[in-house]
């Protein structure tokens, strides 16, 4: 039940407020307001790793982890090797991660059901 109230949260705040832009790369940009309105904050990325971020930051997908960057506007999945878990912290590293880098650090799940959402062709030509 959690999830269908997400998809249906996030499919009326990117309608409302015209959130989530896919580019050809596969990132996608989030207006101001969408990440205010779905309490997505990001954290910078201090030195060159490994990184402590908060658990909540990491998003398993089937065998994978990762977390959400922003570079420049731009988000985008990027897989990481979990190296230690620590209670609410977990030690990161990523060959795809740089210093200040920023990693989201709330809102993580509505930032994965918009990636979800920009990348289905079938919630667009539902004819029902």
């Amino acid at each position: 039940m959690k999830i269908i109230l997400y998809v249906v949260m996030t499919l009326l705040l990117n309608t409302a407020f015209g959130a989530g832009t896919k580019n050809e790369d596969g990132s996608f940009k989030l207006s101001s307001k969408s990440l205010r309105t779905m309490g997505i904050e990001f954290q910078k990325l201090n030195g060159n790793g490994p990184w402590s971020i908060p658990l909540s930051s990491l998003v398993k997908i089937k065998f994978t982890q990762g977390v959400y960057r922003r570079f420049q506007g731009d988000i985008t999945f990027v897989i990481v090797n979990v190296m230690k878990v620590d209670g609410a912290t977990v030690l990161i590293s990523s060959e795809d991660l740089e210093q200040n880098d920023e990693v989201a650090v709330t809102g993580v799940h509505f930032l994965r059901l918009t990636e979800a959402d920009l990348n289905s062709s079938t919630v667009d030509s539902c004819a029902h």
